[in-house]
């Protein structure tokens, strides 16, 4: 199995834990592609999932820059076209793999593209 689908994997089992529902796994547009997209309550989450062994100097949402954020907001604009929910939100899902045990570190809302959305 590949270490990306991996933690996608898990990434989906702690996301239904915490109440969300899963809608798309590795949705692509000709933009670019989200790991995830789920409901939490009211909002549609576009979710981006990081790993990172816990030495890693760059966190999961440090390592997204300016052109990651545009790919997913034009897939996110891509996916809303036929999805007509009225709130979105930009989450980043942080799985630090220890040599032991999995940390998760959940950041909703984590960028706001709401000016150009």
């Amino acid at each position: 199995m590949q270490k990306g689908k991996f933690y996608e994997d898990k990434a989906a089992d702690y996301l239904k834990l915490k109440g969300y529902v899963i809608l798309k796994r590795n949705f692509h547009s000709p933009y670019g592609e989200i790991d995830i997209i789920a409901k939490d309550k009211n909002y549609t989450c576009f979710i981006e999932v990081k790993a990172r062994s816990s030495n890693y100097l760059v966190s999961g949402k440090e390592a997204i820059d300016f052109r990651k954020i545009e790919k997913i907001r034009k897939t996110a604009l891509f996916y809303a076209s036929d999805n007509l929910d009225r709130f979105f939100r930009f989450d980043v899902l942080e799985i630090i793999q220890n040599k032991d045990f999995r940390e998760y570190h959940l950041l909703k809302g984590a960028f706001d593209v709401s000016e150009k959305f």
